[in-house]
């Protein structure tokens, strides 16, 4: 039981209901100085109870509208100090601050103003209670010397006990400072939710364009398909299947239908092979990554220029878009305005993954993040396929991947803006060599750096029916990213961060990609743990010969981490630098172990699961 008699409560609260009886009680039966501000103050003074003004303590006024009442270190200190401690005590009577036994607040009602009919941003954002957090959190944490009360509920659990025994007993103590945190943090849980929705609503949620497909009053999808091809099999040879082409007009890069205008015949971008099931499923996933790092990171110049003869057919960029087919002068990789980028793909997730300012360079260190996972799989480029980089990607074993211990190199699939004539040829042209080029299926996309499509939602299936919802096409929002350690990122972590983030977010979760210098190292994909996947990564950049890279690399995560356990394991491992969402409520101990460990911490803001 606490020795100190409750001489001084500060009053606080927006729902008043209650508040006056309590107070009165306070002072006529305890004889319990009331501190309060404001609304609270006028309306506790207006029933008769005395009150003294927090302003009166501060010495400073009220100001901002309100915003700057408590906040200040002569109310903090009154509320931190811990009594037991003799140095503490010595500042409050330097300082002549007199300490504060109890506190009873409840916050600004921020759920029922959200959830209000027309209510607009601005008057979402200033329900956003700030003084009142940081009086129940300070109270909470010093609850062994203050009582702290968050819900009227429990003023008569408190007057009793005071009635009982002059004081609340440390059990009832402890209780009221748990539900603050409960309190406190379904708070800030509600006020996240709703500037992710309002964030989403402004890049790209369901506006006008979408609203046909998440509009409550519509009953059935807004579109016609028609089925394009037959498949040979599903994802597995006992399935049928077959692809369908939405009736739309394309505007963005995709494997189905390059875009043009709609005057002219619909033109596919597959030029050789047959394409299954999984290469589209595969494919797309590549092809959608490398557009993301291309809208992001730059396009390189002229990459996508279609020419016949070796001239350019128009100058107007937007024919030039019209089709990726015919041969590409080589100049066309002289010089760039953006990052080369390459990806290859295994089951929708980038096992090698690279930027660069040389095609062939970035090219070879993609390939060289896994390259016993590359073979087989899907590559993407956004760069033109020129008889240079033909003869590198046909000779990618005898250069690179024996020395790397790799057992053979072909592709399924190979996606680029175009394919030069010249480059058809080698590609196509058996070797005793390299024979796979006949047999690879190749895809002329076009431009890279088409902008989003409005029209484009995500399907999911499931038994007797499907999920609709919207793309996920929030990229690189860095204005809302907030570095949350000591220790800020230097230039390179900052850049290797912004590729591991965009290849996590293509990543399926749990999902935990690791970066050095413009190169994917480890990817750990699809783990039911996320500290699994922060095992694979590090094992797969260790398997793959990145072990002495991995000090100094950057690792991301699609979603939270729960606690610290998995940035414990990437910083064992060397990472210098970690970027993701943020959100758990053990937040401050993964600060706190980046801390520790000299480590950089971005916090997102925004997650991005893929199921």
């Amino acid at each position: 039981m606490n020795t100190e008699k409750i001489q001084r409560a500060l009053i606080a609260v927006y729902d008043k209901t209650g508040i006056t009886d309590f107070a009165r009680t306070l002072v006529e039966e305890f004889h319990i100085e009331i501190l309060s501000t404001g609304g609270t103050a006028r309306h506790l003074s207006k029933a008769g109870v005395p009150v003294t003004m927090v302003e009166q303590v501060t010495g400073f006024p009220e100001m901002l509208d309100g915003r700057v009442k408590s906040l200040h270190p002569r109310i903090h200190a009154g509320l931190l100090a811990d009594r037991d401690n003799s140095t503490h005590m010595r500042q409050l009577q330097k300082h002549e601050i007199a300490p504060i036994d109890m506190v009873v607040v409840n916050l600004y009602p921020f759920e029922e103003t959200v959830s209000r009919e027309g209510c607009t941003f601005d008057e979402a954002v200033e329900m956003i209670d700030i003084g009142g957090p940081c009086m129940l959190r300070a109270a909470a944490k010093n609850h062994k010397h203050v009582v702290v009360i968050s819900n009227d509920g429990d003023f008569e659990t408190v007057l009793s006990e005071l009635r009982l025994s002059g004081d609340v007993c440390q059990q009832t103590r402890q209780r009221l400072a748990r539900t603050v945190f409960d309190v406190t943090a379904d708070y800030d849980l509600a006020i996240r939710d709703y500037l992710e929705q309002a964030l989403e609503d402004e890049v790209g949620g369901p506006g006008e364009a979408l609203s046909p497909w998440f509009d409550d009053e519509v009953a059935a999808i807004g579109f016609e398909v028609e089925r394009l091809s037959p498949l040979r099999y599903g994802e597995n040879p006992d399935q049928a299947a077959s692809v369908w082409l939405t009736s739309r007009e394309p505007s963005e890069c995709n494997l189905l239908e390059i875009p043009t205008s709609s005057s002219e015949p619909r033109q596919s971008p597959l030029i050789a092979g047959e394409m299954s099931f999984n290469n589209y499923a595969d494919g797309d996933g590549a092809l959608t990554l490398v557009k993301e790092l291309t809208r992001a990171f730059g396009v390189p110049r002229n990459s996508t220029r279609p020419v016949s003869g070796g001239q350019p057919s128009s100058q107007d960029p937007n024919e030039l878009r019209a089709s990726a087919r015919g041969s590409l002068a080589k100049e066309a990789l002289d010089a760039t305005i953006g990052k080369y980028a390459v990806a290859f793909i295994k089951h929708t997730n980038a096992c090698g993954c690279a930027i660069g300012d040389d095609p062939i360079d970035t090219y070879r260190r993609a390939y060289l993040g896994d390259p016993v996972a590359a073979a087989g799989g899907v590559l993407c480029m956004n760069f033109p396929v020129t008889r240079e980089i033909a003869e590198t990607v046909m000779n990618t074993f005898s250069q690179w991947g024996r020395d790397a211990g790799a057992a053979f190199f072909t592709l399924d699939v190979w996606i680029a803006p175009a394919f030069d004539d010249d480059a058809l040829a080698l590609i196509t042209t058996p070797t005793p060599q390299r024979s796979w080029g006949m047999r690879c299926r190749l895809l002329a996309v076009g431009a890279m750096d088409t902008p989003w499509s409005q029209e484009e939602v995500d399907y999911k299936r499931i038994t007797h029916g499907m999920l609709v919802q919207q793309r996920d096409m929030l990229s690189l929002n860095e204005e809302a990213w907030k570095i949350a350690s000591k220790r800020t990122p230097s230039a390179r972590e900052m850049a290797d961060l912004r590729l591991a983030w965009l290849i996590c977010k293509q990543t399926k979760s749990n999902a935990i990609t690791i970066v050095r210098d413009g190169q994917l190292l480890g990817n750990g994909a699809g783990q039911m743990s996320r500290v699994k996947s922060c095992d694979l990564a590090v094992q797969l950049a260790t398997e793959n010969g990145h072990s002495e890279r991995l000090a100094g690399a950057v690792a991301a995560s699609d979603a939270f981490f729960p606690v610290p356990d998995g940035p414990g394991k990437l910083m064992e491992a060397g990472i210098t630098a970690l970027i993701q969402p943020g959100g758990s409520r053990r937040d401050a101990d993964t600060v706190d172990a980046c801390d520790q460990n000299k480590a950089a911490l971005i916090i997102t803001g925004t997650r991005h699961f893929k199921h």
